[in-house]
């Protein structure tokens, strides 16, 4: 009888032990992901070093900032367009950005985009 208490005594605490690591592990999960994507939210990084790639971009009136960072995603502007979009909410540019052509290349950082699109920063040659 004592030797079964014992061993349901160190099962349970081995089963809390357990318990008690993965919920650890899982809040440090939780945090490491949630600062690399705030990282990646306030970070003003460019895709590529210079001199980069210009790629043409058409954006039509009334288009969206959520629309705009899936295109430039898809263009290889950006890395991700959820990032992006709350970029452009954080600096600003929600109502700003204007339709056009613009020439925008790989080198130039999220902000450096915004600035063209709103017609603030004149287009790299």
């Amino acid at each position: 009888m004592k030797a079964e208490k014992a061993m349901l005594s160190t099962a349970l605490f081995v089963l809390r032990l357990a318990i008690t690591v993965l919920v650890i592990i899982g809040i440090y999960r939780v945090g490491e992901y949630s600062y690399l994507y705030s990282y990646s939210v306030v970070s003003d990084a460019a895709i590529e070093a210079a001199p980069g790639r210009d790629i043409s971009v058409t954006l039509s009136k009334g288009v969206k900032p959520k629309e705009i960072a899936s295109f430039l995603e898809r263009k290889g502007l950006v890395k991700d367009a959820k990032v992006f979009q709350i970029q452009i909410k954080l600096n600003g540019y929600e109502e700003d950005l204007k339709s056009g052509t613009y020439i925008l290349n790989t080198s130039m950082t999220p902000r450096e985009m915004m600035r063209v699109m709103a017609g603030e920063e004149e287009e790299k040659e």
